[in-house]
């Protein structure tokens, strides 16, 4: 099947795997741009109960027909998840559109500037190097996933804040609406096994993880993983400079691995490694391990705890360059401040003696 026909199949019979009341809703697959300008096919199925609809991206879904999925399977499996993030009444438009009412679900998403020129014409975002930090509305949150709203400029009109502002309110609300995570490797990969483990050996998690983590080599970790609770969107926690520091405050000054948009990876920069090879690394793990649409960034960062900055380590001479340019300024202005005070204050001792002798001459013109 091709990959056109699947749209068009899912479109024609998805009706037919949702409960009677949708059987009049309206069906329609728009085209969406995301992250890094990659564009999905978004299926939407509304009905007059409700003003919004869950919208299902159908491209993973064709990997499963590729990979040898029924059809049938596949349409219950996207007709179970729509259902689980269908709202069957209308919403407040003012739930979106009054600042007042979404200020405290208001949260970052850091993607690429460069990869994402089409998605971001519309959108209030800051610039951090070659990113760009947007910002989105915590709609839903469960254990499938998150639902979200991103912030345009016409909404972001309405709100009459400054783009500081929201950008400020969304790293207030980092820590109660996306608690960071910052694991060793050996912790993540344990994890990861205990998964398996759990399934395999019929045990909780807990006692799978206690299991694996046995199995983990007895080496200290040299490298760390930092996403948020729900790993969506985690590169984000980055941006939080109590994060940061509480990072150093463990491993030092740091470099910072962008793995995709929803983690990041930590290396101390003590533990030996140049950011070349490191960069060598991101860039062959993006083309070969990591979806296109979940890449942030083929370069390396570095993490400055005394200055607090985050700046990409391949500007680190520029970076270092500019600050001592900017010392020999302020040395200069100090400077010419010192001169400026000197010549003051040699013009006051002159006026002083000019003040002390003119009567004399005044004096002595009058006798």
């Amino acid at each position: 099947m091709e990959y056109r026909d699947f749209v068009e199949q899912v479109k024609e019979q998805i009706q037919d795997f949702l409960p009677e009341k949708f059987a009049d809703a309206a069906v329609e697959v728009n085209q969406i741009v995301k992250n890094n300008d990659c564009v999905l096919d978004g299926l939407m199925v509304r009905t007059e109960e409700s003003n919004i609809a869950p919208t299902i991206y159908l491209n993973p879904y064709f990997e499963q027909i590729q990979d040898g999925a029924e059809l049938d399977d596949v349409l219950a499996q996207i007709a179970s998840v729509y259902q689980s993030h269908y709202i069957d009444h209308d919403i407040d438009v003012s739930a979106v559109t009054d600042f007042d009412k979404i200020k405290e679900k208001i949260v970052c998403k850091l993607i690429n500037e460069e990869a994402n020129q089409q998605f971001l014409q519309d959108k209030p975002y800051s610039k951090l190097e070659d990113l760009a930090v947007v910002y989105q509305i915590l709609m839903d949150k469960t254990g499938e996933g998150t639902a979200t709203i991103t912030i345009t400029d016409n909404l972001m009109d309405g709100y009459g804040i400054t783009l500081e502002e929201l950008h400020d309110q969304a790293l207030q609300n980092m820590d109660t609406l996306q608690p960071h995570s910052f694991k060793g490797m050996n912790e993540t990969v344990a994890e990861m096994i205990a998964v398996d483990i759990a399934r395999e050996q019929n045990v909780g998690m807990d006692e799978a993880k206690e299991m694996a983590m046995q199995m983990m080599p007895d080496i200290p970790d040299t490298m760390f993983v930092l996403t948020n609770d729900t790993k969506v969107y985690g590169a984000a926690a980055i941006l939080n400079d109590d994060i940061r520091q509480e990072i150093a405050e463990k491993v030092g000054d740091f470099y910072m691995l962008p793995s995709s948009i929803h983690e990041t990876l930590i290396i101390p920069k003590d533990a030996g490694m140049e950011f070349k090879e490191l960069e060598q690394m991101v860039q062959e793990v993006n083309q070969t391990q990591v979806a296109p649409g979940e890449r942030l960034s083929d370069h390396v960062y570095e993490y400055d705890a005394k200055e607090h900055e985050l700046f990409r380590s391949d500007r680190a001479e520029e970076r270092a360059k500019q600050k001592e340019e900017k010392r020999d300024n302020r040395h200069e202005r100090v400077s010419v401040k010192e001169k400026l005070a000197e010549k003051k204050d040699a013009v006051i001792k002159m006026n002083a003696g000019k003040e002390h002798s003119a009567p004399e001459k005044k004096k002595e013109a009058v006798i």
